[in-house]
């Protein structure tokens, strides 16, 4: 008898296996090309897929061959697909082959080119014709920009017009080359600014701040970022010289807005934003940090009652739950101007009522504006203005040598109690870095309250032809108070205390100049002469305080 083989709970003879095979190859031969056929439309299909879209890459310098970083490429017709250029100008788009790509940057021309796969694209941004022509503010005068030989960078208000900004630092942030802009990321909390990187380890480097010709200590605190026309960033040396020393760190010079010649605005706008913390920490939970802990230091630190606790998640605390909230920001703006051919007026409010992601965090500002601008004759030209505000900020820390409350949350236990019999709040029994930070979000509250005015009046003379005499009057009023408690039940051995720390400062400054400028065919000529004398006024007290309980 012949061996069989058993395939698929069959039996099947090698007689049969022969003529299954030969059946299978005459079905195979019968059919191969109308599988051939379809084969070759299934691959030009997939072809046709492939071939919708491209990569395109390129470089976008300016006529110089510098890269223009920031710049925008957007696919022609269709907004929702765009990218913008790196550091070093380059892009990468996909797009279909036929696509047009729309090249543009603040200051140059918009240049339009057709999609190329096979090359990497270099496209070249001439400067705008019409932007050489706008007036750049330099220090104590203006300048056209073609005429412009200092580094200056200059921003106009419509740049940051329609983003969510509550203060006017962040306006610079990311749109200035050669600014870093550092927040502490508290409502109301430090700002630092730095053009160029720092030049001293024992002095301040903050720029110098000069708002409409007159010179601000408080920086850009108090000002509503509605309100600013235009911003300049005077860098090199060659642009700062006029202020001598102090304007070693760079100048940031801003123009606010005024009033128009028959041209009545009403504006209002209200703004509400929510902020969470996007990502917390990933760090062990009770349950894990104790396991840890009778693994590697000591295996009697918890009961089996707590273990337990710990792992169901009756017992442990999760400190940044006990830290973090959902933070808010409202924003609400009015402005009025309006005016005729000779008198323009301006005037603005704002309201912004912030509160931290850290709990007991919050700041409020109130803000007001005036401004006034007159022909008064043919020879004399009088600008006015005012601006108040008034801010509270509230918050908790442990200072510099302390770290934050973030970082002293993290490396608290889990496992602790968080307060004893008494009410008070106990320390971490494993790790003394510092106090409880709930406690001090909780109890140990901290208010800084400031008002802050600025006043200027300008008088501008047209004496001759060319010839005009600019006088230029300001003060510049700070007033802050901030108050600080502290308490037995979060500091334990340290008595209850308090702290009040006042600040006041008045800056009075006239800046008088005399400019001429010339103009003889092709050439011209500007001569300017200043001179400004200011007088400061600072006082400061501070008085602490310690009771018993």
């Amino acid at each position: 008898m012949k061996k069989q083989e058993l395939k698929g709970g069959y039996l099947i003879s090698p007689r049969r296996k022969q003529a299954l095979i030969a059946l299978g190859m005459g079905a195979f031969l019968c059919f191969a090309s109308p599988f051939s056929i379809h084969g070759e439309i299934l691959s030009k299909d997939v072809q046709s897929l492939q071939q919708q879209t491209v990569r395109i890459k390129g470089t976008v310098v300016d006529r110089n061959g510098e890269p223009i970083v920031g710049a925008t490429i957007l696919v022609d017709g269709n907004s929702s697909n765009g990218t913008v250029t790196d550091i070093d100008g380059n892009f990468a788009l996909t797009v279909s082959p036929q696509a047009t790509l729309s090249v543009s940057y603040i200051g140059y021309t918009t240049v339009k080119v057709k999609a190329d796969s096979k090359k990497e694209l270099k496209i070249v941004l001439e400067e705008d014709s019409k932007a050489l022509e706008e007036v750049v503010v330099v220090g104590y005068g203006t300048v056209r920009k073609a005429d412009l030989a200092g580094s200056v960078s200059v921003m106009d208000s419509k740049t940051f017009r329609d983003q969510p900004v509550t203060q006017v630092s962040q306006t610079l942030q990311g749109r200035v080359s050669g600014v870093q802009v550092d927040h502490s990321g508290a409502p109301g909390g430090q700002v630092k600014i730095r053009v160029r990187g720092s030049a001293s380890i024992s002095r301040s480097n903050d720029p110098l701040y000069v708002v409409d010709g007159i010179v601000r200590e408080n920086g850009l605190t108090g000002i509503n970022p509605d309100d600013i026309q235009s911003m300049q960033v005077l860098k090199d040396a060659s642009s700062t010289a006029i202020y001598g020393s102090r304007g070693s760190n760079g100048v940031i010079l801003i123009t606010t807005k005024t009033g128009h010649a028959n041209q009545r605005v009403i504006s209002f706008d209200a703004s509400i934003g929510i902020a969470d913390v996007y990502k917390k920490y990933d760090v062990l939970t009770p349950y894990e940090y104790a396991t840890a802990y009778r693994e590697i230091k000591d295996a009697n630190a918890f009961s089996d009652a707590e273990m337990t606790g710990y792992k169901n998640g009756t017992m442990g605390i999760n400190w940044q739950d006990e830290i973090f909230r959902t933070g808010y920001t409202q924003n609400y703006k009015v402005a009025i101007s309006n005016g005729n051919d000779k008198t323009q007026y301006y005037l603005s409010a704002n309201h912004v009522n912030q509160s931290g992601i850290i709990n007991n965090s919050s700041d409020k500002r109130y803000q007001l504006r005036a401004n006034l601008t007159s022909d008064v004759t043919s020879w004399l030209h009088l600008t006015a203005d005012f601006n108040l505000s008034h801010n509270v900020t509230r918050g908790s820390d442990f200072g510099a040598s302390k770290g934050n409350v973030i970082w002293v949350a993290l490396n608290y236990s889990p496992t602790m109690e968080m307060m004893d019999q008494k009410g008070n709040y106990n320390k971490d029994p494993y790790n003394h870095i510092a106090f409880n930070p709930k406690g001090v979000l909780d109890l140990q509250s901290g208010e800084s309250m400031s008002n802050i005015a600025n006043a200027m009046i300008d008088l501008r003379f047209k004496l001759l032809p060319g010839l005009t005499f600019t006088t230029t009057n300001g003060v510049d009023y700070y007033d802050g108070k901030s108050y600080h408690f502290s308490t037995k039940r979060v500091f334990l051995t340290n008595p209850n205390g308090a702290g009040n720390h006042d600040r006041y400062r008045m800056m009075l400054q006239t800046s008088n100049n005399l400019t001429y400028i010339g103009n003889w065919d092709k050439h011209s000529l500007t001569a300017t002469a200043v001179w400004e004398p200011r007088r400061p006024n600072t006082e400061i007290s501070t008085l602490p305080a310690k009771t018993s309980p």
